[in-house]
This record gives structure tokens, sequence and C-alpha cells, in this order.
């Protein structure tokens, strides 16, 4: 099939990925085919009737704006949207809409993403579901809050939903930035990348269409897809904290500006600003309860003598407010501090050596204060790096629970993920915001 080329700029398709969807994947494709665009499906590998259903869809509507590709077998939704992309570009497309096959996505909201598309053509236009539905799964509410944080701390980019698959790709970024994750983690990595691109991100906000249990289907595998997920943010937030810059992309004509870092390093470090930012609510219970617990965390290793740089370090490479990871670390202050040093040498010698240390041992901890004698140092970084994960999770979760029982001062502008996502003909339109800016 020739795939028509539009004389505009903007000229956008449909790419809809889908694998055993049966049931529900005609019927989608016809909604999106009300919008008349052009529809590139990718039936990655299905062993149902997803093949047959896309083959009468053809018949019925002629293919006229229909491609259809497959895969031998399932490779996953981040091959099927590569290949998707692929054929994008090929067909002279500038942007691609994904919408999954599975009946969960409103193709009533395609209109409101490509007006977000349009308005910033080099944004990457994500769909943010409420995830105050009560039909929404807890299980994914915990996981999708815990990814936007991890991307908040990968590139400082806001999200209120990074694992929604109602989206809209700009194909030029696509193809600048090199995105190494496969099946779904492929949608969460690209955000990281284009914050880090220094490209914006449109959120709009989308409803879910909550199937009845015996039609929903759901190709998400809990344990193995989490452990991804977890191995995927480690490998983003281990090269968010090496000291090397990131290429940067122009956005919307303008190239990537790049002031005097100094400067802009000075005034993060005001203290003025960082209090404004706390007082004023520009900052959620989440990142305040992180950056808290990543000062206990840093309080609790053997390094003394760097322990505000390595703070302040930590801080800026993952965009926390450097008050609150101060505040954090000001847990080594003496008399706990000296507390937590014990505890530290006494569980990481007997996490290397399996036995409890014995009195000489510990009375040797006064000594090493001056002499950093290496068996005694190693016993307390090993002891120190547990203890103080152990302590910065319990100042997380209390953090979290104290700032929502008013602790946290109240935040004047709505986040889009906190309201409630109705069918566009019910709501009244607004544009969609765009996340903060890395730092």
């Amino acid at each position: 099939m020739e795939m028509t080329r539009a004389p505009f700029a903007f000229n956008p398709v449909v790419v809809a990925p889908s694998y055993n969807n049966g049931g529900t994947v005609a019927g989608v494709l016809t909604e999106v085919d009300g919008h008349g665009l052009p529809i590139i499906v990718v039936n990655d590998g299905s062993t149902d009737a997803t093949g047959d259903a896309l083959a009468r869809f053809g018949r019925e509507f002629g293919f006229q704006r229909v491609h259809v590709l497959t895969h031998a077998r399932n490779r996953g939704k981040a091959a099927a949207l590569r290949t998707g992309f692929a054929a994008a570009v090929a067909g002279g497309y500038t942007h691609a809409l994904t919408i999954d096959t599975d009946g969960q996505h409103d193709p009533a909201f395609i209109p409101a993403l490509l007006e977000a598309c349009r308005r910033s053509p080099h944004a990457l236009v994500i769909g943010v579901r409420d995830d105050s539905h009560p039909d929404y799964p807890a299980r994914s509410r915990v996981g999708r809050r815990l990814s936007n944080l991890f991307i908040r701390l990968e590139c400082g980019l806001r999200v209120g939903d990074s694992q929604c698959g109602l989206r809209v790709y700009p194909l030029e970024l696509v193809n600048a930035v090199r995105v190494r994750a496969g099946r779904f983690e492929y949608e969460t990595e690209i955000i990281t990348r284009a914050g880090w691109a220094g490209r914006p991100i449109a959120q709009v906000p989308v409803s879910t269409i909550y199937l009845p249990p015996a039609v929903r289907v759901s190709h998400y595998r809990p344990w193995r897809d989490s452990l991804r997920g977890i191995a995927l943010h480690v490998r983003l937030l281990t090269r968010t904290l090496l000291p090397l810059p990131h290429r940067k992309l122009a956005s919307d004509g303008v190239p990537p500006r790049s002031g005097p870092w100094p400067r802009e390093l000075l005034i993060w470090l005001n203290p003025l600003r960082a209090w404004r930012e706390l007082r004023q609510g520009r900052i959620g219970r989440t990142e305040i309860a992180a950056a808290l617990s990543l000062g206990v965390f840093v309080a609790n290793l053997p390094t003394y003598p760097f322990q505000t740089p390595l703070s302040l370090y930590l801080a800026r490479r993952l965009h926390l407010n450097p008050l609150a990871v101060l505040a954090g670390s000001t847990i080594s202050t003496p008399p706990l501090g000296v507390l937590l040093v014990v505890a530290a040498v006494y569980v990481g010698h007997v996490l290397l050596h399996g036995s409890a240390p014995s009195p000489p041992d510990l009375h040797s901890i006064h000594s090493a204060w001056r002499t950093l004698g290496r068996p005694l140092l190693i016993d307390w970084a090993v002891g120190g790096a547990l203890i103080g994960s152990i302590l910065a999770a319990i100042v997380f979760v209390l953090a979290r629970v104290l700032f929502r029982r008013g602790l946290n001062p109240p935040n004047p502008r709505k986040h889009d993920h906190e309201q409630r996502a109705e069918r566009p003909e019910q709501q009244r339109q607004e544009p969609p915001y765009r996340a903060a800016s890395p730092l």
C-alpha cells in the first residue's frame, strides 16, 4: 500500500501495536478511523483471532487508510512500536499517535492530543489517566507513581503518567534519541531521554475505559516486568549520577541554550530560592520525602569530611531540593551520629565476618576516626549503606504521611494527574501544560 503524504509540516499517523486483541481491535480501529487519520497496525505475532479481525476490517473499510504490518512471532511492544515508527518515517509522516488496541484507550481524546502537538510540535505528548478512579488497579497506581518519581530524579521532568500508551511521538525525536529498553519499558525510557535532550513534555488528561474482567486483556507480567522496570531505572539513574553532559536537541525551532553554569549553580544553591520552593508548594510531598531520605542515606556513609559536597552533588544530579537533602543529612549530628556509626560498624562486621565485633573492636572506633583503619572502614561502609537504606525508606514513608496530613504547604497549581478526565465533548477544553524543564 502506498502511504499518502500531506503537504503540511505537521503530518500525523496513528500507530496501533496489537497482540492477541482479536475481540477489541476492530472496534478500536473503527473509532480511530472516524478521526480521518491514516493508520498503521502492527500485529505483533498474535496467536488468537487478531489477524482475522484485521482482515475483516480491511475488507469492510477497503484499506483506504489502514496499513497492516505483521511480526511472525511476538517480539514485545517496543519492537512493535519501532516497526510502526519505521513505516511512518518511510511514509513521510512527522508524528505518530500511538494507541493500544485492547479497548482501554478512548479514541475520543485523539483531537486533544493532536492539538497539544500542534501547539508544540517538538514536544512528546502523553496522556495522563486519572489514577484515583475506583477501578484503577492499586498495583498499577503504585508502580506508576514510583516510575514518575524516578523520571523526576533522572531528568528533572514532572510527569503525571509515565506509563500511558496514548501519546504522540515526534518521529524526529524517536530517531534522534537512543532508547535501549524493550517491551513496556520503551515508553518510560523515552520520556527520560527526551528530558535529557531538552525536549518538553506536553500532558493531556485522558480517561481509561475499564472493560469487564471477562473481556479485559493484559499482557503485563507483574513480577518479570516489574523487575525489568527496576533494572531500567537503575541503569538510567546510574547514567544520571555521572558528571557527563547530555546531547541537546533543538526545540520548536530554537537551538539548545547553554547559559553560564556558575551563575545557574549559584541560583540553585540560593537558600532563599530553595526555601520559597518549599513554602509555596512548588514541589510535591513525594519529592520532599525523596530529598530528605537521600540526605539520611548520605549521613550514614563514611564520608563525613565530604558529606555536604556529596549531598549537594547528588541533589543537583537528581534534581532535588538542596535544602531538604541537607536537612536529611543532619541526622549524622552528634550524639545520634555516633550511635549510627557504632551501629553501622556492628552490622557491617556481622555481614562480612558472620559474628559480632568484640568489645576491643568497638573501642577502636574512636581511633578509627583518626586513622581510618581499612578493616573498620569497610565494616562501616557496608553497615552504613544497609542502615542508611532502611532509615531512608522509613523517613520517606513518614515524610509523605506527615506532609499529607497538612505539614506540606498548599499547592496553588493543581497537577493534571490529580484532575479527573472526562470525554472531550463533556469537559471544558484547556490547553495541556508542560512539565518543568530539567534543572
